[in-house]
């Protein structure tokens, strides 16, 4: 069963919590591993056993957001376990996860003024992490010609430090960057399990780094011109490394990344005759010469990450880029397994989305609306990008409409590309969208803002109950007094009934942060918008002013939402929250005051910058939920603390009758299922499993034991290894009189090859 996570209060007038939900999302006929991890654009990886089962799983630290992510290693592939990182330390710039003290469990390395934190890892319950401040900042003791001084171990926080053992003897090692990011530092672990440094070298491995580009000087080529007294054996900002084995012979080599370049540097070390470790070889386009077939292209600066993947015990290569700034954001994990060892490794390219292939990742920006698209009684989702990178100069926009394929309390949010919009004929840049009934035909049409601050309408001419269809036919709209609407930069939009006439409202967030209001003064068939302009506050309505990060912008997007006491005033804003200010007032000349800061917080762990919110109650219990998009190019999914909608769940529905049902149906890799019963046909002492079976009637898996009540019971299945064909799937009693017994009718479920 999935847990929950506490998230935030709402306020006074809502009296629940949001916690982390699970909604299935199918994209194509497969149904997405993980779909609200809310997108990666520059994660960094470390290996740590979470759960404590003698297994590796995975922590990433996304520097784009700040996001830290939990993933845990199951048999099933890797499952989203942002439990296991709430109440983590703050961290900043970069992340690397190593065991300094030997016992077992990583420990937090992580930067702090071009300087570095370590907290020691004292969990002993993984939904309870624990660490404690051992060295803030890190120390080592330098040499520099006048006498050892004990000072901060060096790493900007643009670069990216290589912590490991590098010399086998039991203690931690660092190399890192200068301060004028050409050479490199060497920090000696002087302690087995302990954190005294040495900095015994400002010029490892006698190569510097060109100040206009990645070009590195070695051999006769490289001049250390100020290094460290009695230097012993062993860029321009923006620059990463990683330190392994990989000619099988000599020191450890370095994977160097360069914050300008795509391809990473391989150096090949050896020992030099006056003791200090030199580069011999450089791999301009790794790993073409080192191990490899083609270089790897990670768009900019990509950093490395030696971690055994696949569990063969040889350690694999990922590849992330080290900064959120002109990379390809939906394709940022690079696999690269390790066909030899860790030795003499040899590397096979797998793929460019590793984890990332199953969650909902846009590329930059994500912006939700929940509204009914086909007026058959379900909440669809339409999902906005800003961008997404398809080469240099070309990141389009782009709108895509999620089809609600299962119930009012169990939705499933299915897409087929084609279910897109066409905004790039129209060269319109970071689309934010809102969605009503604009002309009266009752079905949905659909305004879209900009980054220039406009809006443009797009009719739906598919007609009530049908799949929609947006043709543009207003661009740069104008309000009711033929002046087109510019809110300035970033125009994001909502549609809502503010002044209860039974037409639709415009509410409009910008890049500044405040909101702008445009009563709807036309009539049900025709529309025109009249800008709301008080006294005491001009055209920013209400006086709101959303948080933000530097004090500048703010970057408001309206989420407004009408329940039986109001409607509600949320807006979300780019430090990834979600702010209240209360409920509508008609009164313009009153300001709306702030009620709760973090309807959804971000926080520790925190959600991400640059949110887009959608509130609705998605799971029929009458209670608002939210889907919260992020600046990473996915979304999270938020439920209230009743939730009906998180993997294997019970639900208090008496009345329900027996049904079992399985989607998406035909399917591929993965069988989801649900099961719908009712307290006269079972006891508080049923166990039972679902059983699915083959043509043949020969039983290929059955579940887990359940004990279901009353209620409803969901799971999924990976079925990536099954043979195409049809198969029985069917709830099966497994004790009692009834043992064998089906409870509810069987199903047949069809796997796609």
């Amino acid at each position: 069963m999935a847990s929950l996570i506490f998230v935030a209060e709402i306020s006074a007038q809502w009296s629940h919590d949001f916690e982390q939900g699970v909604i299935p999302v199918v994209i194509d006929g497969d149904t997405l591993q993980n779909p609200w991890v809310g997108g990666l654009t520059a994660p960094q990886w470390s290996p740590i056993d979470f759960d404590f089962d003698e297994d590796e799983d995975l922590f990433a630290f996304d520097r784009d957001g700040a996001r830290l992510l939990a993933f845990e290693r199951t048999g099933n592939g890797w499952k989203y376990r942002p439990e296991w990182v709430q109440g983590w330390p703050e961290i900043v710039d970069w992340c690397l996860l190593r065991d300094y003290d030997c016992d077992g469990r990583p420990d937090i390395f992580t930067s702090y003024q071009n300087g570095i934190y370590v907290y020691r890892n004292l969990t002993e319950d993984p939904n309870n992490p624990q660490f404690e401040p051992v060295a803030t900042p890190l120390m080592a003791s330098y040499d520099l010609g006048q006498g050892a001084d004990t000072l901060p171990v060096v790493c900007l926080g643009i670069d990216l430090p290589a912590i490991l053992d590098h010399d086998g003897d039991g203690d931690l090692d660092i190399i890192s960057f200068t301060e004028n990011s050409s050479t490199l530092y060497r920090f000696f672990g002087n302690t087995e399990c302990g954190l005294e440094l040495t900095c015994t070298n400002r010029c490892y491995g006698m190569l510097a780094e060109a100040s206009e580009n990645n070009a590195l000087f070695i051999g006769d080529d490289f001049d250390c011109a100020f290094n460290v007294a009695d230097p012993r054996h062993e860029m321009h900002a923006g620059g990463s490394i990683t330190s392994l084995q990989l000619d099988n012979s000599g020191p450890l080599d370095l994977i160097i990344g360069d914050v300008t370049f795509p391809l990473s540097l391989a150096i090949l070390m050896e020992d030099a005759v006056d003791g200090q470790d030199s580069a011999i070889f450089i791999d301009q386009s790794f790993p073409l010469l080192t191990g490899g077939t083609e270089a790897l292209s990670c768009q900019r600066f990509p950093a490395s990450y030696h971690i055994d993947i696949d569990q063969d015990g040889v350690r694999d290569l990922l590849f992330s880029p080290n900064t959120y700034l002109e990379t390809d954001d939906d394709a940022s994990v690079h696999y690269l397994k390790n066909t030899g060892d860790d030795s003499s490794p040899s590397w096979e390219y797998i793929q460019n989305d590793f984890i990332q292939e199953g969650m909902i990742d846009l590329g930059r920006g994500s912006y939700p609306v929940l509204i009914d698209l086909d007026s058959d009684g379900l909440l669809d989702l339409v999902l906005a990008n800003k961008e997404q990178y398809q080469g240099v100069d070309n990141t389009p926009t782009s709108i895509l409409l999620f089809k609600n394929t299962g119930t009012l309390s169990s939705p499933v949010f299915s897409h087929q590309w084609q279910d897109t919009v066409d905004i790039s004929t129209y060269g319109i840049e970071s689309v934010f969208p809102a969605l009503g009934d604009l002309d009266g035909d009752g079905d949905v049409d659909l305004i879209v803002g900009d980054e220039l601050g406009r809006l443009h309408r797009f009719e739906n001419n598919a007609g009530e109950g049908n799949w929609p269809e947006f043709v543009v036919s207003e661009l740069s709209i104008s309000d009711s007094e033929q002046e087109v609407i510019d809110v300035g930069q970033f125009a994001a939009p909502q549609l809502i009934d503010i002044d209860a006439d039974n037409l639709l409202d415009l509410i409009v967030g910008e890049k500044n942060g405040t909101l702008t209001l445009f009563l709807n003064c036309g009539d049900i068939l025709n529309h025109s918008w009249c800008k709301v302009e008080s006294v005491a506050f001009g055209e920013n309505w209400g006086d709101i002013h959303v948080t933000n990060t530097l004090g500048i912008n703010g970057y408001s997007t309206p989420a407004l939402y009408a329940d039986t006491i109001g409607i509600h005033v949320l807006v979300a804003n780019e430090t990834g929250t979600v702010q209240s200010f209360g409920l509508v007032n008609t009164n313009y000349e009153l300001a709306l005051e702030e009620l709760n800061a973090e309807v959804i917080a971000n926080g520790t762990g925190g959600a991400g910058f640059r949110a887009g919110a959608a509130f609705a109650d998605l799971n029929g219990d009458s209670v608002v939920d939210c889907l919260l998009g992020i600046q990473n190019g996915g979304v999270k999914c938020y439920i209230s603390s009743d939730s009906s909608t998180t993997h294997v769940t019970n639900i208090n529905t008496t009345d329900a009758t027996p049904s079992l049902n399985v989607f998406p149906n035909p399917g591929k890799d993965i069988l989801n299922w649900e099961f719908t019963s009712s307290i006269s046909l079972l006891t508080s002492q049923s166990h039972a499993a679902i059983d699915v079976r083959n043509e043949l009637g020969q039983t290929i898996y059955q579940s887990p034991t359940l004990s279901p009540n009353a209620g409803i019971l969901r799971g999924s299945i990976s079925t990536n290894n099954w043979p195409g064909g049809v198969y029985i799937v069917a709830l099966v009693e497994l004790s009692g009189t009834k043992k064998g017994d089906h409870l509810g009718p069987p199903l047949r479920w069809v796997k796609l090859d």
